[in-house]
């Protein structure tokens, strides 16, 4: 049965994606001073995507547009997006800088079809990181579209400021993957060796992915050696992670879906084996600081998600042929792989993941759907798992070239069992459990060590050593299950 023939749903009310595309502005392809900007990228997308769809003038009948934030300074890119396609009229939405918004912003959007509150949606992300870096260490402007933006834009996909105040102790997100990908560790019981050369070969497996993707950042093979030893051209960045293990977002990309229902689809002459029908998006989110988490290399928000989504959709993760994991970071691959309930050596990625796809700051999840959206036209069940956060929000989205009988935006938040801990009081001190522990490098090389240490009530602090025995023990050795000591101001002791 195909989607032309199917009576079950209301094509008024079905919301599909009719067009995908991506773009990328490769270094040397064009001169520096004359590079598109976030917004002409953006909108190159967009219109790939309606040519993609086979109806260009889709793009004027769009009436909302949902941009995934970035890191530029455009007050509502939605607006201006909207006048360079012809549809200025059209309603705007602007996303938090989380990885999880190319798929909230999808399920906003088709929720809203659904509901017959709009009939055609644009979803679009993008960056010129690359080129903006660039130019700023030249000492020039650019050249492209830095118009803020007008009218009114309604904002979602936001983190709260108790989720971003954590961040300051990590100071960049690889040090709390880090940590979570030594919790880990432990739990197997692996040497620091062992750790290190698995998660190599993980990774080396999203490369091999990347070489084939015609939208890839970094097209090149890379070894599992290769990722795993550190080199002038491959530091440390948060041990056990190289840069080649961690997330690229100096890229000049963008993506876009259009979303639209049946009825919008086939009255645009859009051909009925263009369409992909998302079934479901669920969402939820761990508790908003990574002290408080029960354990930190599991995610029950993320089980409750894919159990909702895969309820919904009435399939079991046999059933995926096309599959997605974000992947900033190894640890972050290796929990959704186990929550969502994939086997860790199947094909995990569609696109290479962030470490050698590259994709804009929050848009890995629409890149990946962009890519996703052809391999679905010939059949199969797809998913796309997005990570926001220190693997904090998570959400997932089933499609498949059969349309639902209706489509689902499903809150799992109350099926979640967060079960918190308790943080360590300000100036707490005593005995501790080591729980998890990175060292961060900054050029230089070593700065300190950063630990998430237990108390025996099960309460969890951070404590931190620049002692360079430390250091060294907990590269060579890893000090997961050692005893040791957390003074008042925070230092480790062993």
């Amino acid at each position: 049965m195909t989607a032309s023939t199917t009576p079950s749903f209301t094509p008024s009310a079905t919301p599909t994606i009719c067009g995908a595309a991506q773009v990328i502005q490769r270094p040397g392809e064009t001169s520096l001073g004359d590079s598109s900007g976030p917004i002409e990228l953006m909108v190159a997308a967009a219109r790939a995507a309606a040519e993609d769809a086979g109806a260009i003038r889709l793009l004027q009948q769009v009436d909302w547009i949902g941009v995934v934030g970035g890191l530029w300074s455009y007050r509502n890119p939605g607006q201006l997006i909207a006048d360079l396609i012809g549809a200025p009229d059209a309603r705007t939405a602007l996303s938090g800088i989380s990885g999880t918004a190319p798929v909230e912003l999808l399920g906003v959007a088709a929720e809203r079809i659904r509901r017959g509150e709009i009939e055609v949606a644009l979803i679009v992300g993008g960056e010129a990181r690359w080129s903006h870096q660039r130019l700023k260490r030249d000492g020039v402007d650019p050249t492209w579209l830095r118009t803020p933006g007008a009218g009114q834009v309604e904002h979602l996909a936001t983190l709260p400021d108790e989720m971003l105040a954590e961040f300051q102790l990590f100071g960049r997100a690889a040090t709390a993957y880090a940590l979570i990908d030594d919790s880990r560790r432990a739990e197997l019981g692996e040497t620091v060796v062992a750790h290190r050369n698995r998660i190599a070969d993980l990774w080396s497996r999203f490369s091999e992915v990347a070489v084939d993707h015609p939208f890839a950042w970094d097209r090149t093979p890379h070894t599992a050696t290769e990722i795993a030893e550190a080199t002038d051209r491959n530091r440390m960045i948060a041990f056990p992670y190289t840069k080649a293990m961690v997330a690229n977002n100096t890229v000049d990309m963008a993506s876009a879906v259009i979303v639209c229902n049946v009825e919008a689809a086939h009255a645009a002459g859009i051909a009925a084996d263009r369409l992909v029908f998302p079934h479901v998006v669920s969402h939820s989110h761990e508790t908003w600081q990574v002290i408080n988490r029960d354990e930190l290399h599991r995610s029950s928000a993320l089980e409750a998600a894919g159990r909702a989504a895969f309820e919904h959709a009435g399939i079991t993760p046999s059933d995926i042929a096309h599959l997605d994991l974000y992947a900033c970071f190894p640890s972050i691959v290796q929990i959704s792989a186990e929550a969502l309930g994939f086997d860790p050596d199947r094909q995990l990625t569609v696109t290479g993941g962030l470490g050698f796809a590259g994709a804009p700051m929050a848009n890995s999840a629409g890149q990946s759907l962009a890519a996703m959206i052809p391999l679905l036209r010939d059949g199969g069940w797809g998913l796309i798992h997005s990570n926001g956060g220190n693997a904090t929000k998570q959400a997932v989205m089933i499609c498949s070239n059969e349309p639902p009988t209706q489509f689902a935006c499903i809150d799992a938040q109350q099926r979640a069992d967060l079960r918190p801990r308790q943080a360590v009081a300000d100036g707490w001190q005593g005995s501790v459990t080591v729980e998890a522990a990175t060292v961060v490098f900054d050029r230089d090389g070593p700065t300190n060590v950063l630990a998430a240490v237990l108390t025996a009530d099960g309460e969890r602090g951070w404590a931190t050593s620049t002692d360079v025995s430390v250091i060294n023990e907990t590269i060579s050795e890893g000090l997961a299950g050692r005893a040791v000591r957390r003074s008042a101001d925070g230092v480790l002791a062993t």
